[in-house]
C-alpha cells in the first residue's frame, strides 16, 4: 500500500491502546518527523474543532520546532491561528503518524505564508499492521445507494464512498444529493463489494468536514457508523478490505 492510500483521519483509540504506539522521545520523534519532510509527505491539517481540515506539508523541523505550509485560502489560515487545538495526520514509511499542537504562530518561511509550532513532546504512530482501513482509490470507488425516506424506498441516492472498514464509511458530500449531517441514520443503505456481495446496512452520520486541497477546492465529508451491523455484513466487509490489502501487496512487489 502506498502512502497516498493511507486516509489521513484522525485516530482515536483507547487509552489503554494509545499507549503501544506513542513515540515520546524527542530523538524518536525529530526522526519521525524529518523523515516526513523529507518524503513530502501530505498532512492533513484538522482546526475548528477538528469540523475543517486542509492538505499541507511540512517545510522544515529541526530541535527548535516545525513549519508547515500555509493553507491555500487566508481565511483558513486566520482560523487555524486562533484554533486552541490543531491534529496534524502524516504517514512515514507506511505508518500513519499523528500529533497534537496548542502553540501555532502564523510567519513566514522563505518569504510564503507558514506556520511554525513546538516539536510535539509526544505522537501517535501506527503501522498498517495496528489497523485495517480502506481508502477507496478513484475512479473504481466504491458507491452507496441511500434511501432518504423509509417511506418512499424506491427513491435511492448514489454517494461516493472514500473510506470503508469493518466499523463504517465515509462518503462525500454532494449539495444534490442526500443531506447527510450528524446524527442522522439511514437503514437499508446497500454497498456493493466487488467478487463478495452487495452489503446492507444502517448507517449513522458521526461528523462531517470540509478538505480543502492545496489548489484551493473544497470538499465535503461525512464519517459514518455501521450501527449494528450482522454477522454476514462484519464477514463481507473484513474478507473485502483483506483481499484488498492483499492485491495492494501484491502489486507493490511486482
Amino acid at each position: 500500500m502506498s502512502n497516498k492510500e493511507i486516509p489521513l483521519k484522525i485516530e482515536v483509540l483507547a487509552q489503554d491502546d494509545e499507549h503501544d504506539f506513542i513515540i515520546n522521545d524527542q530523538k524518536g520523534i525529530l526522526s519521525v518527523l524529518r523523515d516526513i519532510v523529507a518524503q513530502h509527505n501530505r498532512v492533513a491539517l484538522y482546526y475548528d474543532d477538528d469540523n475543517k481540515m486542509v492538505l499541507t506539508l511540512l517545510l522544515a523541523v529541526d530541535e527548535s520546532g516545525i513549519w508547515v505550509d500555509g493553507a491555500p485560502l487566508p481565511q483558513d489560515n486566520r482560523h487555524i491561528e486562533k484554533s486552541n487545538r490543531i491534529v496534524f495526520v502524516s504517514t512515514q514509511n507506511q505508518a500513519k503518524v499523528q500529533w497534537v499542537s496548542t502553540q501555532t504562530t502564523q510567519g513566514l518561511y522563505q518569504n510564503k505564508p507558514a506556520f511554525f509550532l513546538p516539536v510535539p513532546a509526544r505522537l501517535l504512530r501506527l503501522q498498517r499492521r495496528d489497523y485495517y482501513r480502506l481508502l477507496t482509490p478513484e475512479p473504481n470507488a466504491l458507491t452507496c445507494l441511500i434511501r432518504p425516506l423509509s417511506e418512499q424506498a424506491h427513491i435511492r441516492h448514489k454517494v461516493t464512498v472514500m473510506d470503508i472498514s469493518i466499523g463504517g464509511v465515509a462518503l462525500v458530500c454532494k449539495e444534490d444529493s442526500v443531506e447527510l449531517e450528524p446524527g442522522m441514520r439511514y437503514q437499508n443503505c446497500e454497498i456493493d463489494l466487488p467478487n463478495i456481495g452487495t452489503i446492507s446496512a444502517t448507517i449513522e452520520v458521526k461528523n462531517t468536514f470540509e478538505v480543502t486541497a492545496r489548489n484551493g477546492n473544497v470538499s465535503r465529508r461525512a464519517g459514518c457508523v455501521f450501527v449494528n451491523p450482522s454477522g454476514e455484513t462484519a464477514k463481507m466487509l473484513q474478507l473485502y478490505v483483506t483481499q484488498k490489502q492483499q492485491a495492494n501487496i501484491r502489486s507493490e512487489t511486482q
